[in-house]
């Protein structure tokens, strides 16, 4: 299980995981060194860094009804048909992308069908980063559970209707701490959450069902 705390490496203090900034390759998902001790190293750094002349003026944002080359396709587009890759400063104008829309559209589909359990796999790892959890730690504690769900003790029964792949159990967490709890199918979870994370509404409910059962 993850652990709700941990000591920074800077300070030598045991603190809460949610005073440590969010690192998916970090251990626990966390960096090793608190957000105090951050703020602190990156003020002294700043203080230590000469004070940058401000640049000139740049030249005012591009025509948007001019046309560019796409350097994809070739054709050429007006600006409104390019993303932007940086848009623009009171020192800069913006920046645009070299393909157009519709090519950088295709490009990454193209990616996506060429790289399917990749960009999956890229998917879930960001995901899971939300809760502080890396993928092998999902899997740690999916191999704790036996593969199934922490309180009904089965698999996840609902799969995708495309592709009829069976979905991975959810991790359910505190809404107020942060911390994970384990991992539940979908009907366990989303009961435990309709019920607000409360044990007395729980109990109720179990009391209800012992009472007015069959």
């Amino acid at each position: 299980m993850v652990p709700t705390s941990r000591v920074c490496t800077k300070c030598g203090l045991d603190k809460p995981l949610p005073d440590f900034s969010k690192a998916p390759r970090g251990k626990y998902g966390h960096k090793a060194s608190c957000k105090e001790c951050d703020a602190t190293r990156h003020a002294v750094l700043r203080a230590s860094l000469p004070v940058k002349q401000r640049r000139k003026p740049g030249p005012p944002p591009a025509d948007t009804s001019t046309l560019k080359k796409c350097g994809r396709c070739g054709i050429e587009k007006p600006y409104t048909e390019y993303s932007t890759s940086r848009k623009a400063t009171a020192t800069t104008s913006d920046v645009y992308r070299s393909h157009c829309k519709q090519c950088s559209s295709a490009a990454a589909q193209q990616w996506y069908w060429e790289n399917v359990d990749r960009s999956a796999t890229n998917r879930r790892r960001s995901d899971l980063a939300k809760y502080g959890l890396t993928l092998e730690q999902y899997e740690e504690m999916l191999a704790e559970q036996g593969g199934v769900c922490a309180v009904c003790g089965n698999g996840e029964p609902n799969s995708h209707g495309r592709t009829g792949k069976k979905f991975s159990l959810s991790v359910d967490h505190c809404h107020e701490t942060g911390k994970v709890r384990g991992l539940l199918c979908q009907k366990c979870n989303r009961a435990v959450g309709l019920l607000g994370d409360s044990v007395d509404l729980l109990k109720k409910a179990i009391d209800y069902l012992e009472r007015n059962g069959g």
